[in-house]
């Protein structure tokens, strides 16, 4: 039994790792102030660090999360697995191609994950897409702000958030 109402725990998990990286940020202005000499650039440090850890929070928390849909995403050993009653399957993280993200008319969002052996269709309400975030930080030049278009729009849309670069050998 939780005394915590579900809006306000939720909005302590969107915002907590923000919340810590201003901390950090607050105690690096504090030491690069406060001391002398070369300890102050553990202040510039705990500043870097804090900037970062704060950044990737707010990164994490403009990135588009589901719960309550049908089916369940499962990620272990670099392979996005959906699990559904009438439908399902899994592709592999170091295959992937290419990740979109589909806005219909009504605003529900459908992930797209396309690699070298098909596609894979997962809807953005789905069990577990909040995990996608972790999994896709891997890839190189994905695309954050395509995947916050995507949350905040209201039409539809297709948003691509990841393209594996094709170089030609000629």
């Amino acid at each position: 039994m939780s005394f915590v109402r579900p809006e306000a725990s939720q909005l302590w998990d969107d915002w907590k790792q923000v919340i810590f990286g201003g901390l950090i940020i607050a105690v690096g202005v504090y030491v690069l102030f406060a001391w002398f000499g070369l300890s102050r650039l553990a202040g510039v440090f705990a500043i870097v660090m804090g900037g970062l850890i704060a950044l990737d929070g707010w990164r994490r928390m403009r990135f588009p999360k589901g719960s309550g849909g049908h089916g369940v995403v499962d990620i272990k050993e670099r392979r996005i697995s959906y699990f559904a009653s009438q439908q399902g399957g899994s592709v592999s993280v170091d295959a992937l191609e290419r990740v979109e993200l589909h806005r219909n008319t009504r605003g529900r969002m459908t992930w797209v994950f396309y690699d070298t052996e098909g596609m894979l269709e997962v809807p953005g309400d789905a069990e577990g897409t909040d995990r996608l975030f972790d999994t896709l930080v891997a890839l190189p030049g994905v695309n954050y702000a395509q995947a916050e278009a995507a949350r905040n729009g209201q039409g539809p849309d297709i948003f691509l958030i990841f393209q594996r670069d094709k170089r030609k050998l000629h």
